[in-house]
């Protein structure tokens, strides 16, 4: 496939990034949105602009899509008589950046199998920003075929989840981390201002401790099979009694946190099994069980 065209459908914040790093690396640029003064202001910087996403099918070789859901996926692709599906090439590559799930990627999957003319559909989410995107293929490394150049040019880096639909699904995982961690840093943040704590010093203590980043590699060091690095970790019968006293203190000023009652149950039952002794993230092993028990944690 000799690509002359690459296609950019949704001029949002991530899709006008990445218009304007293909811009910069030098690819012929064709884009659409809905809104047309975007797709004005895109075309300023030196993309062309297109009146559908048909027309920009027809143009185009490389199709990123960059749109905020799957609602919107679905009616970019299979509206009539403008939809992406109704114009796009022959041999074609759509490259979904969207957040979605494996059903999506399996549904369009199969209707543009259906078009019998060579198109692909890859599901391809990422994080972060163009030209600095972590991008996380549904596929095996190849499936992005000559593309993955144009690819590499909006990237600080690609990853290939393995199969159809798992790129979506990596995307969730971090999504989970992503705003599970929000939330706990912002319940905790909330019991140091209801104990009058000096703020700016909390924040400090956690830019400059192990804090979050610990707390993810003691997983990962789990999920790893990493014995080595978890053996310098602390006892989960330390980290029960670290938990107590910071649930005590939410206590003192009425305050209830989900995050930490949660963690504190999850390591009272490591203590109460065989883990009490051992490193934190080795009680890692419970989650299988606990997390198959309604409420138990």
């Amino acid at each position: 496939m000799t690509i002359n065209y690459v296609g950019v459908v949704g001029l949002g914040g991530m899709g006008k990034a990445l218009s304007e790093s293909l811009v910069a690396a030098e690819h012929a640029v064709t884009v659409w949105d809905r809104h047309t003064d975007r797709v004005a202001t895109t075309a300023m910087i030196g993309a062309s602009p297109s009146v559908s996403p048909r027309q920009l099918a027809s143009q185009s070789e490389v199709i990123f899509l960059a749109l905020p859901h799957a609602a919107a996926v679905r009616e970019v692709l299979y509206a009539e008589p403008d939809g992406l599906l109704a114009g796009v090439k022959d041999d074609a590559l759509i490259i979904d950046m969207t957040t979605g799930d494996p059903t999506l990627a399996a549904e369009v999957a199969e209707r543009v199998a259906a078009l019998n003319r060579g198109v692909r559909y890859v599901d391809a989410p990422v994080s972060g920003k163009a030209p600095q995107l972590t991008v996380m293929i549904g596929g095996a490394a190849g499936v992005l075929g000559e593309a993955e150049a144009v690819v590499q040019d909006i990237a600080k880096q690609v990853l290939y989840a393995g199969r159809l639909g798992e790129g979506f699904a990596v995307k969730l995982i971090h999504q989970h981390v992503k705003y599970a961690t929000h939330l706990a840093v912002s319940e905790a943040l909330l019991l140091a201002s209801k104990l009058n704590l000096d703020m700016p010093t909390v924040i400090e203590a956690l830019r400059h401790s192990t804090g979050v980043n610990g707390g993810q590699q003691g997983a990962i060091e789990f999920y790893e099979s990493n014995t080595r690095a978890m053996a310098k970790r602390a006892p989960s019968t330390t980290i029960k009694k670290d938990l107590d006293m910071a649930l005590a203190l939410a206590d003192e000023v009425g305050m209830t946190s989900s995050t930490l009652s949660a963690t504190a149950a999850f390591f009272t039952a490591a203590v109460e099994r065989d883990y009490q002794a051992r490193p934190y993230p080795e009680a890692s092993a419970l989650l299988e069980e606990l997390t198959m028990k309604d409420g138990a944690l």
